[in-house]
């Protein structure tokens, strides 16, 4: 039973991570189930993966806005775990939240009601560290 995530570099842990303003990238243009094209976008930093972003031709179509909303908190928490495997970047729940309320593009939407299930532990956090 191998891991299946890379052995991550035991460079120091910074605090804040502040990535350039420009990044090298590929794109690579993907056709899904439904013959949609999708842009699959991964940034890097020294040749290591530290951010995706999926974009489509139709995503103005109010159909999808969901599936959209979705896909865009999958590609962020994606982009924060390569960050912490390559970069060393902390991982905390405060950024996934903050990850996945960015995420949300209306009320009610799923990133929205699970931003607002796991908020909760974040006063869990503050009473235990007490």
């Amino acid at each position: 039973d191998e891991p299946i995530l890379p052995k991550r570099d035991l460079k120091k842990i910074q605090e804040e991570l502040e990535l350039p303003e420009v990044l090298d990238g590929k794109r690579y243009m993907t056709v899904d189930r439904e013959n949609n094209k999708w842009y699959l976008s991964v940034s890097e930093v020294d040749g290591q993966p530290v951010e995706v972003f999926a974009s489509t031709a139709f995503d103005r179509d109010h159909e999808l806005q969901s599936r959209i909303s979705n896909l865009t908190t999958i590609t962020r928490l994606i982009s924060l775990m390569l960050r912490h495997i390559f970069l060393n970047e902390p991982l905390t729940l405060q950024k996934c939240l903050k990850q996945i309320k960015r995420s949300s593009r209306q009320r009610n939407d799923l990133p929205d009601m699970l931003y607002g299930v796991l908020n909760r532990y974040t006063d869990m956090q503050g009473k235990t560290k007490k």
